[in-house]
């Protein structure tokens, strides 16, 4: 990932991946990337930080239509978040079908989290989040993570953050039959200049 924030508030940003979710969720093997496009304006009022912009998911080349059961996998959204003290209150809105389901448009995902200073250069940040999939009840579940993190120096933290999900056991599952929502543990390095 790659972010720009000028000191004006407004800032630009790219994340790219490869994923496995298209295949494994139709079958089809176009669009094995994601590329993550944003940008948006941060700025405060009073003890209130405020953080609104869009959100575009490109898969570049997916054919995630062409199962005849899931439309187009791009996503488009707009997010507003507010932080107070150490919470931070985040929601976002598909403006377009969320990840290829069909009819799913103003499927929206609420996020909720805390960040604790724990000294010596250690943070534990908390999270809860809500995906509401419009019509397609199924895919709807909650999150939560909790994330501990480092400050290195010179630009550089590490995190470590244990993930789970309540997703349902039937619906996040791949053709082969590896469930998708399980429990995991993941692990981050970024380096800010």
């Amino acid at each position: 990932g790659v972010d720009y924030a000028d000191k004006s508030g407004f800032y630009v940003g790219a994340w790219g991946s490869t994923i496995k979710w298209i295949k494994d969720t139709a079958g089809v093997t176009a669009g094995s990337t994601e590329l993550d496009l944003y940008g948006g304006y941060k700025a405060s009022v009073g003890d209130v930080a405020y953080d609104v912009g869009f959100l575009r998911y490109e898969y570049a080349g997916n054919k995630l239509a062409d199962s005849g059961v899931y439309g187009n996998a791009n996503t488009n959204e707009v997010y507003g978040a507010v932080t107070y003290g150490l919470f931070t209150a985040k929601y976002s809105h598909a403006i377009s079908n969320l990840f290829g389901n069909l009819n799913s448009k103003n499927s929206y995902y609420v996020d909720l989290s805390a960040t604790f200073d724990l000294g010596d250069g250690y943070s534990l940040v908390p999270h809860v989040g809500y995906q509401k999939v419009k019509n397609v009840d199924i895919a709807t579940y909650t999150d939560y993570a909790l994330t501990l993190g480092k400050d290195l120096g010179n630009g550089l933290s590490a995190t470590a953050a244990l993930v789970t999900t309540d997703a349902d056991k039937t619906n996040y599952v791949t053709p082969s039959g590896k469930f998708t929502g399980k429990s995991s543990l993941v692990v981050g390095l970024k380096y800010s200049f």
